[in-house]
């Protein structure tokens, strides 16, 4: 059975107003900086679209939020990045959070886990786990997607144990563990 802390929650929930909330909760953002991104998500939405190159990219709450490269408070020339944003976004989804290492990744764990095809469109990461039982861990941008966690569940046969990481470092990871696996073919 897949480890989620609250089961209730659908992939929806994972919304801009659920990580502004969070940021603004562990002061990060004043209610008027998450206001403003609330009010500009539309632009900053296309303007990340535009970036990936995919019209039918699927655009993150963490992604929109990163774009307005906020100063963080008491650090100067620090900015809210996406790995920042987050790990405050896990705890409030209390799910676990993990900066990928891509010097760290099990290259044959993600290849025969999931295909590339798989891992891009859920965009999610294998890491660790999954043998003998023990549940899988996978790097996930959305850390709701229950029917998700329940299809892989599904097709790899062992429990999932989520971990919310920033979307960059998962489609980067996928991008070296699926580029690696064809260099070697």
């Amino acid at each position: 059975m897949t480890k989620l802390e609250d089961s209730s929650r659908r992939a929806h929930d994972f919304s801009l107003k659920f990580v502004l909330d969070a940021l603004v909760e562990a002061k990060l953002l004043t209610k008027s900086q998450a206001g403003d991104v609330l009010q500009r998500e539309a632009q900053a939405r296309k303007r990340v679209t535009k970036a990936a190159g995919d019209e039918k990219y699927d655009v993150s709450p963490i992604e929109i939020i990163a774009l307005f490269q906020v100063p963080l408070p008491g650090r100067p020339g620090e900015l809210l990045d996406q790995d920042r944003i987050t790990e405050v976004a896990a705890a409030a989804a209390k799910v676990p959070y993990k900066k990928i290492d891509a010097l760290r990744l099990d290259m044959n764990l993600a290849a025969r886990t999931i295909s590339k095809p798989f891992a891009t469109r859920h965009c999610l990461l294998p890491l660790e786990g999954g043998g003998a039982g023990a549940p899988l861990l996978v790097a996930v941008a959305n850390p709701f997607d229950r029917a998700l966690f329940e299809n892989l569940e599904r097709l790899v046969n062992c429990p999932i144990s989520p971990v919310l990481s920033a979307k960059q470092d998962i489609l980067k990871g996928i991008q070296d563990v699926y580029g690696f696996r064809r260099t070697l073919e």
